[in-house]
């Protein structure tokens, strides 16, 4: 069966009352990436949140397929936004095996072993998440996208406190899963890289 696409037409979101942004469209495919961008204030992360499923969009529609799919759509996508979810009191590995169980995925050990060693995690499986610095913070919450095998990935921000390692592998991750057929909408406005490698660019415009 054909993945479907993730179709938003006309879309806009407010904040305390008034509309943030001009009316947005978006046909998203697998196999594609798409990049939002504008300044601070713009609604980025209002867009991402509404489109994730998390809120209500003010105007249009987001449709997954024929038609509104919800439980579809959550089972195909992974949301990650500036709260990074990371359990403080869990270890590394135990972060993930909480993730893969809430998603209903099944993950062996060595499989989150392998995950946080591509995340640049090796030898942190134990360690509490409270003691991470913030890079490291970020790559346990970007190495949940490695183990729950969704389609879409929705990410805000996902460069901000990774040093240049590590925007090299978040931007190695995010081509790869392209080529193979995912489909990544994400915000940024300082990754020249990843506005090359974009089928799609939203430049958010104020009312």
């Amino acid at each position: 069966m054909t993945t479907p696409h993730l179709q938003v037409n006309h879309a806009q979101c407010q904040r305390a009352g008034e509309v943030l942004f001009a009316p947005v469209s978006l046909a998203l495919k697998p196999g594609e990436l798409a990049v939002i961008a504008g300044p601070n204030g713009s609604g980025k992360t209002t867009l991402l949140e509404a489109l994730a499923g998390l809120s209500r969009l003010t105007v249009g529609e987001r449709q997954y397929g024929a038609a509104e799919h919800p439980d579809d759509w959550l089972a195909n996508s992974h949301y990650l936004g500036h709260k990074l979810g990371n359990k403080a009191n869990l270890t590394c590995a135990e972060n993930l095996a909480f993730v893969a169980q809430m998603n209903q995925v099944t993950c062996p050990q060595q499989d989150i072993e392998a995950a946080l060693e591509q995340a640049g995690l090796a030898g942190h499986e134990y360690q509490h998440a409270s003691d991470l610095s913030a890079g490291q913070k970020k790559r346990l919450a970007l190495s949940r996208l490695l183990l729950l095998g969704k389609t879409y990935w929705l990410l805000d921000e996902p460069f901000v406190n990774l040093d240049h390692a590590g925007c090299d592998w978040l931007y190695a991750i995010i081509e790869c899963h392209v080529q193979q057929g995912g489909a990544v909408l994400l915000s940024a406005h300082d990754q020249q890289r990843i506005h090359d490698l974009a089928d799609h660019h939203i430049t958010l415009q104020p009312i």
